[in-house]
């Protein structure tokens, strides 16, 4: 069925495209296109066509978005018809010159983006009348434990989800009566493989959602594959990491990539180089050892975007909401990540990967060790300046799940992939608060989130099964 949808919406899309540069050429000329310019626009449209589906399956308009947030969606179409008009332009110059009208190619993305964004969005109300205001019910070890993923629900695009319950595990069975009253279950991966097993057929036979948050271990087997052992079906799990080919080809891209980088990035650099020393003490470039694959230390280049020696007094410490050590200057690179610009050169020397999970200090792997054991799976491949983690989640996620996303970054790992998640980089750059710090605030954080829980609860007239412990 998902790949029935995908293929009526590229048809639809491609349909959207054309349609959107028919209406620029008939906006600039009239009725009366002039052959050679219209001709020059048919003999690219099978190019245009297939950049078109190419473009927009890399930054990721055919997943499902239901659920996802219509800023983001907008942004996506916008970002994507954006790329797609300067590929045109490229194109129809390469062809034939300047008989495509650049006028007509700015006129055309105007069009398509009201298009698109018209279309998708409707598509998207339309999803969320039908599947939104779902009644959530989340069923954990405690409820203080639960009151994570309340947070993650609470904090999720408004609409889609209404918290009817919380459920100590060890009580489930007390809601088997008013079954009825919830759409969607959440298990926590703090239940026994027993406990979720039960839920899960138990809730699936009354054909009710259920969402399960895996375990670490959980994310190995998905791409196992299914083997027989005489008549014994078996699942082969490969340890994590990239074949010989794999890392040839990721270098490879790599080196040409980071490269063409540093050469149109280096204007930015430059005046970066200026106003980093001249807006506060210190050097521009910040140096520090960071651990690599397989645990190989290196020293990682950055726009100083902290007080020069930040550390000196506290030793390592996580930035935090409202860092006094963050420069003024250094607060907008960190948020639009131009502080990140000098690990091209990182790339380039294969400490890094452009893509990959985040590098981090041996200080604080060591401390992530002692509570997540499968942490050190994220370094069989090289960490990246962007990744998986970075485009999905926020700096202020939790390090249990950003590695969710490392691992599966890791299990999946494809050039299709390192491409996608380059692209959507773009997407978050301007989202200021995935660079938000940790924050400490999280006592009065939990009575904030306690209370809009209880409005959340009345509104969907649930209760909370159990008592909170003092």
């Amino acid at each position: 069925m998902m790949k029935l949808y995908k293929a009526l919406f590229s048809v639809f899309d491609l349909l959207l495209v054309n349609v959107g540069i028919v209406a620029a050429f008939w906006f600039k000329f009239g009725e009366t296109i002039p052959t050679y310019n219209w001709s020059s626009y048919i003999k690219v449209l099978p190019w245009i066509s297939l950049t078109a589906l190419i473009i927009f399956y890399m930054f990721d308009l055919y997943s499902n978005w239901r659920r996802k947030s219509l800023y983001n969606l907008i942004y996506t179409i916008i970002l994507s018809i954006g790329t797609l008009s300067l590929f045109t332009m490229v194109l129809t110059f390469w062809y034939r010159g300047f008989s495509f009208p650049r006028s007509v190619i700015v006129i055309a993305a105007i069009i398509q983006i009201i298009l698109f964004v018209g279309i998708r969005s409707f598509i998207w109300w339309i999803a969320k009348q039908k599947y939104g205001r779902r009644k959530v019910l989340i069923i954990d070890e405690s409820l203080e434990s639960g009151l994570l993923f309340a947070q993650k629900f609470l904090q999720h695009t408004s609409g889609w989800f209404i918290i009817h319950s919380f459920l100590p595990v060890a009580h489930w069975k007390q809601m088997i009566g008013t079954i009825h009253e919830v759409d969607v279950v959440l298990l926590s991966p703090a239940l026994t493989g027993e406990e979720r097993a039960e839920i899960l057929s138990y809730y699936s036979r009354y054909g009710k959602e259920v969402l399960l948050v895996p375990d670490l271990f959980e994310l190995f087997i998905l791409d196992a594959e299914p083997q027989q052992i005489d008549d014994m079906l078996v699942l082969s799990v490969q340890p994590p990491g990239l074949t010989a080919a794999q890392l040839f080809l990721k270098r490879a891209f790599d080196i040409v990539v980071s490269a063409v980088l540093i050469v149109l990035l280096s204007p930015i650099m430059l005046v970066l180089f200026i106003l980093v020393p001249l807006t506060s003490k210190g050097p521009a470039i910040f140096k520090q050892e960071r651990i690599g694959r397989n645990g190989k230390e290196y020293m990682i280049y950055k726009f100083r975007s902290m007080v020069h020696n930040a550390e000196q007094k506290t030793g390592p410490t996580l930035a935090t909401d409202d860092d006094p050590r963050i420069t003024p200057l250094g607060k907008f690179i960190r948020a639009t990540r131009l502080d990140e610009i000098p690990q091209l050169f990182n790339v380039l020397r294969g400490d890094m990967s452009l893509v990959g999970p985040r590098p981090e200090r041996a200080f604080f792997i060591n401390q992530f060790k002692e509570n997540l054991p499968d942490y050190t799976y994220r370094m069989s491949v090289k960490p990246g300046i962007t990744g998986l983690a970075q485009v999905m989640a926020k700096y202020s996620t939790t390090v249990e799940d950003k590695l969710r996303f490392d691992l599966m970054y890791v299990r999946n790992y494809s050039l299709a992939l390192d491409i996608k998640i380059l692209l959507q980089t773009l997407r978050v750059v301007f989202q200021w608060e995935q660079s938000s710090g940790v924050n400490h605030n999280q006592q009065l954080y939990e009575q904030d989130l306690i209370k809009k829980l209880n409005l959340e609860i009345a509104a969907g007239q649930g209760k909370i099964v159990g008592k909170r412990r003092s």
